[in-house]
């Protein structure tokens, strides 16, 4: 069918192919470990996983089938879809049970290990590269309109730059777009605060003044999904009075992670002890898939404004 068939028989190839290693994700039990929160979440770690399974099978048919990319793709996308319904009725079944508590105290000595393993760094910063190069071509119209925008509305610097913890506790430098008035401060910011410029609320509003991270991802100093880098003195202060605090540090700080889904963006440091057990279980469970899912979910919701 692929060398020789029609296009509706090169179609159905690709779907065959999608049904195959969604069936092969089933079997394995890959799904079953799916972590989601929601119900609905189900169909991220779906797409996820069939996705990156199909990587090579979408390489291998198109270079020998000449099937368009677009057909092998959509159909492995509404394979994905698709499964994911059964796997929502599984996850209402396990909530019946018991409640999915999507965070932890700490870390175990297994999964303490898993994080320092080679294969583990190659395959995220593997992942972070490929995200990051590919989210700075596709924003960099965005960026620039959003530097110009601010340059208009305050002048120079359109970038903030500050200090934050990052991997083992390493300082770096994090860069964001300037979203408050130059002589702000360095006070931690609040819903509504008045120093936050007309157009730096939109970026806020928009998560359009993270995209400069990017950038941060590249240097690597920082990775597309993982707990939130903190400014040094909280880090300090939070280290000296919640034990588990370091724990979060064995993995690189991420534009986006599982406590800023879960939880509310607009944090104050009182919170910490609740953002603190989401950071430990992203530690403990973290892999390319859970990455994955996370950037399929962050995407939706800054899409459909859900993100807060």
């Amino acid at each position: 069918m692929v060398l020789n068939g029609g296009s509706g028989n090169r179609m159905a190839a690709a779907i065959v192919t999608a049904a195959i290693i969604c069936g092969v994700f089933w079997q394995c039990g890959l799904y079953k470990r799916s972590f989601a929160v929601l119900p609905h979440d189900e169909a991220y770690f779906a797409c996820a996983g069939v996705l990156i399974a199909a990587v090579p099978i979408v390489l291998i048919l198109s270079a020998i089938g000449n099937i368009p990319l677009l057909s092998i793709v959509l159909a492995l996308i509404f394979g994905a879809l698709g499964t994911s319904a059964l796997h929502i009725r599984l996850h209402l079944e396990r909530r019946a049970a018991s409640a999915i508590w999507p965070g932890l105290d700490s870390i175990t000595a297994g999964g303490w290990h898993d994080r320092e393993s080679p294969s583990f760094r190659l395959s995220k910063r593997t992942f972070d590269v490929v995200v990051a190069s590919v989210a700075v071509i596709v924003t960099s119209p965005v960026m620039l309109v959003a530097a110009i925008a601010i340059a208009v509305e305050s002048g120079a610097p359109v970038l903030f730059y500050q200090e934050r913890v990052g991997e083992n506790g390493r300082a770096f430098t994090l860069f964001k777009f300037r979203t408050m008035r130059k002589d702000s401060g360095s006070q931690w910011a609040r819903p509504g605060d008045d120093r936050i410029t007309r157009i730096g609320a939109f970026l806020r509003r928009t998560s359009i003044d993270e995209l400069p991270q990017l950038f941060n991802v590249l240097r690597g100093e920082m990775s597309i999904v993982g707990p939130r880098p903190e400014m040094v003195s909280f880090a300090s202060s939070f280290m000296d009075t919640l034990a588990s605090y370091p724990q979060r540090h064995v993995v690189p700080p991420g534009i986006t992670g599982w406590a800023q889904l879960y939880l509310k963006r607009n944090l104050q440091p009182s919170d910490m002890p609740a953002v603190l057990p989401y950071d430990l279980f992203y530690v403990e469970y973290s892999s390319v898939l859970l990455d994955f899912a996370i950037v399929l979910k962050t995407a939706f919701e800054v899409l459909s404004h859900q993100a807060v």
